[in-house]
């Protein structure tokens, strides 16, 4: 039913079967309306229109010298250029008297502004200007400069270290920097040992040696390996007596929650292999087998080919790739011939607004009055 209500839509919608043409008729080569139709379709073609640029227009070079546009641009240049359009006052020739009032005026100004006259006098007294040698403030500057003085302030000490300096070697200072050396010293420190180390012999055993006796009770002390023995041989023994209150608690959970002393069966018995239920069970076991219900695609069907072609989803994207097909839908204006007539209303009243609103024309005679008119200078 969609199809066919598509189809009517398609033949309502479009053009196809709405006109019954009456009757062909030819018309001779030399008539009227074919002459003006074909001069249209001259004038009309691109082809035409582009004859001459693709055949031997296309690819020479051009030069922009004399062009219009070249030649607005020097007209424009000429007409801003400063140098033509003004005359410049260094050009002018002209000679002003030494001695006439303004020179003179101007020459006084300059000498009454300038900052070397001005400040030539003082410069003259401050290089000629001297004080006396015995006024207070020499005198202060003096002593200021004696008492800065770090030369003046090392003198004594430099000249009693020239004298040099004599130090007795029985001096409390020099007892006592010996006495602090050999404290301090390490070869003091270990030279009785030094002296006793190789000499003891007799012990006949380490055990009868106290200070290798003491030494090895040290060294147990210090042990982490001995401090730690007990307890890494025993944290891996754990004894938890039968009869506690949580083992008991545990086995009667685990009883519960097990399924092994749940389910007492009462008896085993045998059913015939023609049985009943049995027949039943196995039909639907078969039934519900998954290896019996893929037999046929795991033995034979798998690796077969298939052609979806005429298939019905094919099928049906074929009809609705059919009805949402726009060139079947609707026919395309550039199929319709129509031809527009040059001496309408509209293309004449076109080419008017064109001539009109063309700026090359408008500015046309400006461009040449601009050329020729000329200013008295």
């Amino acid at each position: 039913v969609s199809i066919q209500a598509a189809k009517q839509a398609q033949d309502v919608a479009s053009n196809s079967h709405y006109k019954h043409l009456i009757h062909h008729y030819t018309c001779l080569p030399d008539t009227m309306s074919v002459e003006l139709a074909r001069n249209r379709m001259q004038i009309q073609s691109d082809n035409v229109y582009k004859q001459d640029y693709n055949s031997w227009f296309k690819g020479i070079g051009w030069s922009p010298l004399g062009s219009l546009d070249v030649e607005k641009v020097k007209k424009a240049g000429e007409a801003l250029e400063e140098h033509k359009y003004r005359q410049r006052p260094d050009t002018l020739k002209f000679t002003s008297l030494l001695d006439s009032m303004p020179m003179v005026l101007a020459k006084q100004n300059t000498k009454q502004l300038s900052d070397i006259n001005y400040k030539i006098e003082g410069e003259k007294v401050k290089h000629t200007y001297h004080l006396d040698p015995d006024l207070p403030q020499f005198i202060q500057a003096r002593v200021n400069a004696y008492n800065i003085s770090e030369g003046h302030y090392k003198s004594d000490w430099k000249k009693l270290i020239a004298k040099g300096y004599d130090l007795k070697p029985d001096a409390i200072s020099i007892i006592a920097a010996k006495a602090s050396r050999n404290i301090a010293s390490d070869y003091k420190y270990k030279e009785a040992y030094e002296k006793d180390k190789g000499k003891q012999v007799g012990f006949r055993s380490l055990q009868d040696d106290p200070k290798l006796v003491h030494y090895m009770n040290v060294a147990k002390l210090q042990s982490d390996r001995l401090y730690k023995k007990d307890y890494e041989s025993s944290k891996t023994k754990y004894h938890t007596p039968f009869d506690m209150f949580s083992v008991t608690a545990a086995k009667k959970a685990q009883d519960v929650v097990t399924d092994t002393n749940y389910r007492q069966h009462l008896h085993n018995y045998t059913l015939l292999p023609d049985a009943m239920s049995l027949e039943l069970s196995r039909n639907r076991m078969q039934i519900q087998s998954d290896n019996l219900y893929r037999a046929d695609f795991s033995t034979w069907l798998r690796g077969v080919g298939w052609v979806p072609i005429q298939s019905l989803e094919v099928e049906k994207a074929k009809k609705a790739t059919d009805i949402l097909n726009e060139r079947k839908y609707r026919q395309h204006p550039d199929k319709l011939k129509y031809t527009l007539d040059m001496e309408s209303m509209e293309q004449v009243l076109a080419k008017q607004n064109a001539i009109t609103m063309n700026k090359r024309l408008y500015v046309d005679k400006w461009n040449k009055e601009k050329t020729d008119i000329h200013v008295m200078p």
